[in-house]
């Protein structure tokens, strides 16, 4: 896993100034265990810090996408929420009703991507799967209301 240090000196690597603020998202961010929006680090953070902007964690979450710190997850409100990026390959399952996030690996789309290169000509760089479902959860509700 990244470190505090490590993304604050990509960060600079890229051109970014490495404020207090951005040190003190990247270091919240890595903490998060459940997807999380901007919002709600705004709100979590701005109770600490006073100095900490909206647009400051905007920013910074979108550069933090960008190095593959975050992924952006669709939520089913239509904002964007984030997870912390995994080692490998990963993809995610999202609850069209809470909005739980959860991964997977293994999505054997090298066919389908290798037709489509044949199709469009383009060469596939990389490619993002986001699926969207019910959770367990929320499937047990849905049984109990029908009931």
């Amino acid at each position: 896993m990244r470190t505090v240090e490590a993304i604050l000196e990509a960060m600079h690597e890229r051109g970014c100034r490495v404020t207090g603020p951005r040190r003190v998202i990247v270091e919240f961010v890595l903490e998060q265990c459940e997807p999380f929006s901007a919002e709600d680090v705004f709100r979590a953070l701005r109770r600490v810090q006073q100095t900490i902007g909206r647009a400051t964690v905007f920013r910074t979450l979108d550069l933090l996408a960008e190095l593959g710190v975050v992924e952006r997850v669709h939520h089913p409100s239509g904002t964007h929420r984030y997870v912390v990026s995994s080692d490998g390959h990963r993809h995610h399952v999202v609850c069209i009703r809470c909005g739980r996030v959860a991964e997977f690996s293994g999505c054997n789309l090298e066919p389908i991507l290798a037709s489509i290169a044949d199709q469009t000509r383009f060469r596939i760089l990389d490619h993002w799967l986001e699926l969207s479902g019910l959770c367990q959860t929320c499937q047990g509700e849905t049984m109990a209301v029908s009931r």
